[in-house]
C-alpha cells in the first residue's frame, strides 16, 4: 500500500486527508502523522493501516460521537452525519453507532418519545408536524408511528391553548382575523376539523 497523497483539509486545517493508492483512506492530525512517519510516495504497512483504523481513529471517532450527544440527545442520523463530516471511514463510522446503540446512548425511539413529549409541553404541535420534524432528523416511519400511538396526544385540547392565547378569550373574530389564526393553527399541524372542534371547546368554555 502506497501513500499516494496527504492533503490539508478543507474545513479543519489541522488534519490532514490521507490518500492509500489513490483513494481517500482516513484522516489525522499533522502530529499523528508525524508519529506514524507518514509520507508521500512511501509505503504504509498492513500493521500500521490496521491499527490506525482499528484503534486510533475509532477512539476519535467514538470520542467525537460521545461529546456530540454529550449536552442533547441526537437521532442516528445526525451522529452518522457528525462523524461523516469529520471524515471517518464509512467502517468506523459503522463500528461506533454499534456502540452506541448496544449501550444506548444513541436511540431514535427514546428520542422521539422525549422530542414529542417537550414538544408538546413547550410548543404543541399537531401529529403531522410532528412526525414531519422527526422525518428530518432521521426518525423512521415506524418508530415514529409506534411513539404517536403510544403517546397520549390531545390535538383538540392542544389548538384549544393556542386559541385561547392568540385571541385571549375573544373569540368572535372577524373574517380576517380568524383566516390568519386558522392559517397559524395549520401551520402548527393541525386540520381544518381539529381547528373547528377546537374552537367550539374555547366557546363551550366560555359559556361554562
Amino acid at each position: 500500500m502506497i501513500i499516494t497523497a496527504i492533503t490539508q483539509q478543507r474545513h479543519d486545517p489541522e488534519k490532514q486527508n490521507i490518500f492509500i493508492d489513490g483513494e481517500f483512506a482516513f484522516s489525522l492530525i499533522m502530529q499523528d502523522v508525524r508519529y506514524f512517519k507518514l509520507k508521500e510516495g512511501e509505503e504504509i504497512s498492513e500493521s500500521t493501516y490496521a491499527y490506525i483504523k482499528e484503534n486510533l481513529l475509532y477512539i476519535k471517532a467514538q470520542d467525537t460521537a460521545l461529546h456530540y450527544i454529550g449536552y442533547k440527545m441526537r437521532t442516528e442520523r445526525e451522529v452518522r452525519h457528525k462523524l461523516e463530516e469529520k471524515a471517518f471511514p464509512e467502517e468506523i463510522v459503522e463500528k461506533v453507532m454499534v456502540f452506541l446503540r448496544k449501550y444506548g446512548y444513541c436511540d431514535d425511539k427514546e428520542y422521539a418519545k422525549i422530542f414529542i413529549k417537550e414538544r408538546l409541553r413547550m410548543n404543541p404541535k399537531g401529529t403531522y408536524v410532528l412526525r414531519m420534524e422527526l422525518k428530518q432528523k432521521g426518525v423512521s416511519e415506524d418508530i415514529i408511528q409506534e411513539v404517536l400511538q403510544d403517546t397520549d396526544i390531545d390535538e383538540v385540547e392542544d389548538a384549544a391553548r393556542w386559541i385561547e392565547k392568540r385571541t385571549k378569550g375573544q373569540y368572535d373574530l372577524d373574517e380576517k382575523e380568524k383566516k390568519k389564526l386558522y392559517g397559524f393553527l395549520q401551520r402548527k399541524g393541525y386540520c381544518w376539523g381539529t381547528i373547528e372542534d377546537a374552537f367550539r371547546l374555547c366557546r363551550e368554555r366560555e359559556e361554562e
